[in-house]
This record gives structure tokens, C-alpha cells and sequence, in this order.
């Protein structure tokens, strides 16, 4: 009987022990587990995975620059002028011409910009320059034969620049409206009677550019201007009233103090 009870006591122990480890080892939750599930017991484990303090000695992207200020540049541009042109000859007017002069012109520039509001854009700019635009023309008759010539020099300006920037760091959109002056010179001929006349001509100038940041201080432009000049004479037993107008595109580099 007794060798019975013990048996019997032994094989309970033996099929209990197992159920009761499993039950332990079900109700024992790992911290990361409970974490994962929205388990909080109100224990700090000190568990750290380490992502908010990268979060948080992780440096925000530096803001592209706003390029204000004064600035001064260099411009180099192609220009094409057309001109009409009306000759005569001893006093007889001898026709009507359009010339082309066609040349580079180059530019050294300066001014002071702002912006408002980061977005818009107003500046000043003053500017010297010159160019090797020039062109030729002719008039041929069975009785005499007729030359011009046309061609442009220094020229000086004042312009304002209003824009807008058209995104966070990205490029200014900007018109130019301004007053510019030159040297323009004209050769008129015909046999052995001729003249020439350099003179300065004022002129009333409308643009529109692109400008853009392209490492530190500097920034590029692109541009387009189109220039209507006041019609000038030359005087003389052969000579010519001239009425230019000037197209100019250009290409700057600029430097932001």
C-alpha cells in the first residue's frame, strides 16, 4: 500500500512539474516584448534603442543663402542693333535703310539689393560698359554710289531691379527698367563728300533675367534687354538721321559683399 501511495505521488509530481514551468515561462513578458504590445508595468529598465537621441543630434539642413546686399559683377553679352536709317546727299534725301550692327559687349557692374518678406526683391545698379558692335550699308545708283557705316561704343547706365524669388533658395525671377547712354558713331559718304558723327545717345532700357545661387557669395545671371535710343543726325553735306534700337542678351558672374 505504501509502495503504491509513493508511486503514485511520484508520477504526479513528474506530470505537474512540466505544467507549472510552462505556466511560468507564459507569464514572464520581456520588457522589449511588453513595450511592443503597450505593456507598462512602471518599471524603467533603462532600455534605450538609442533613435531619439540620434533624432535629436541629427543637424537640420542648412537654408539655402539669400543673396542681398551690395554685389558688383561682370557681364559679357551679344547685342544686335537695328537701326533706321535715312540718308541724303546735298540735301536730296537719297532713301530709306535698315542696318544691322551686330557685336559683343562687355560690362562692369555694381549695386545694392534687398529682399522683403524673403520673397520680393528691389535693387539698384549702375553699370560701364563697352561694345564692337557695327555694321555697314550702301545705296548704288547708275549716278553716284552711296556708304554708311554704324557702330557702338562705351556706355553708361542706371537701372531698377524689382523681382521676385519663386522658391526658398531657388532663383530670382527680376525685370530691369533704366536709363543708359552711349557712344554712337556714323560714317556717311558718297564720292568726296562725307561726314562723321560721334555722339551720345540716351536711351530708355527694359529687361528680364534669371538669377541664381552657385557656391558662397557668387551668383549667375541670365538676361535680356531690349534698348529704344533717341534718333540723332549727323550733319553734313552728306549725312543721315538715325534712329537705333539695341537687342542685348548677356551672361553675368557676381559677387555678394
Amino acid at each position: 500500500m505504501k509502495k503504491t501511495l509513493r508511486l503514485s505521488t511520484l508520477c504526479l509530481i513528474l506530470i505537474t512539474a512540466p505544467l507549472f514551468m510552462l505556466t511560468m515561462n507564459a507569464g514572464a513578458i520581456s520588457p522589449h516584448h511588453a513595450y511592443n504590445n503597450g505593456y507598462d508595468d512602471g518599471y524603467d529598465d533603462g532600455y534605450d534603442d538609442g533613435y531619439e537621441d540620434a533624432m535629436d543630434d541629427c543637424p537640420c539642413p542648412p537654408k539655402p543663402p539669400i543673396l542681398g546686399g551690395f554685389y558688383g559683377g561682370l557681364s559679357l553679352g551679344y547685342e544686335g542693333y537695328q537701326i533706321k536709317r535715312n540718308p541724303w546727299v546735298l540735301d536730296d534725301n537719297i532713301g530709306s535703310l535698315n542696318t544691322h550692327a551686330n557685336g559683343w559687349n562687355g560690362r562692369i557692374f555694381g549695386g545694392y539689393g534687398r529682399y522683403f518678406s524673403n520673397n520680393f526683391y528691389l535693387g539698384g545698379e549702375i553699370f560701364a560698359g563697352t561694345s564692337n558692335a557695327n555694321g555697314k550699308d550702301s545705296i548704288s545708283t547708275p549716278g553716284f554710289q552711296y556708304n554708311g557705316k554704324f557702330s557702338a561704343g562705351t556706355s553708361l547706365g542706371v537701372s531698377v531691379l524689382p523681382g521676385i524669388k519663386l522658391m526658398n533658395g531657388g532663383p530670382l525671377l527680376y525685370g530691369r527698367l533704366g536709363y543708359i547712354d552711349t557712344q554712337l558713331k556714323v560714317n556717311d559718304w558718297s564720292g568726296s563728300s562725307g561726314s562723321f558723327s560721334s555722339q551720345w545717345t540716351s536711351g530708355f532700357n527694359a529687361g528680364l533675367g534669371v538669377e541664381a545661387p552657385l557656391f558662397g557669395k557668387f551668383s549667375g545671371r541670365l538676361e535680356y534687354d531690349y534698348i529704344n535710343y533717341s534718333s540723332f543726325k549727323n550733319n553734313g553735306v552728306t549725312g543721315s538721321k538715325n534712329s537705333p534700337s539695341d537687342n542685348r542678351g548677356s551672361i553675368d558672374l557676381i559677387y555678394h559683399f
